[in-house]
């Protein structure tokens, strides 16, 4: 169980999810794809960390993107979206070198399935750190 300090850092992060989200989805409306995939990676990397330290009161900022993923299957625990969150933000950072660093822009078809999945992480979240659920 996290303290009220870890529990504010839980909000903050969502908060960040949040504006990330939002910023994610008017770039895919203004067909800014590439922009709106990495707000969609911000978006999923922000949710992830509200969840993790929602449950557990800390979160692990690693270069290899493949703990994330794993860091929020394990706060996940037997819930039942453990599975779904942690494909959606392995999805999310498999795209992150291409979208940040890569020469060729992004399609929108690839910036909505991004979206889609930041917005499924960013729901959970919601649900973990506000509800406390």
């Amino acid at each position: 169980m996290a303290t009220v300090e870890q529990r504010n850092h839980a909000k903050s992060f969502l908060r960040k999810a949040e504006e990330y989200l939002a910023s994610a989805e008017a770039n895919l409306v203004a067909a800014r794809h590439t922009v709106a995939a990495g707000d969609a990676i911000h978006a999923g990397i922000s949710a992830k960390d509200a969840v993790v330290t929602e449950l557990t009161g800390t979160t692990i900022k690693a270069k290899d993107h493949a703990v994330a993923a794993k860091q929020l299957r394990q706060a996940l625990g037997r819930r039942p979206e453990a599975t779904s969150a942690e494909k959606a933000l392995r999805e999310l950072l498999s795209s992150k070198a291409d979208v940040e660093y890569g020469v060729a822009l992004i399609s929108a078809a690839k910036a909505e399935a991004l979206v889609r999945r930041a917005r499924a992480l960013v729901d959970l979240a919601t649900r973990v750190v506000r509800l406390n659920g």
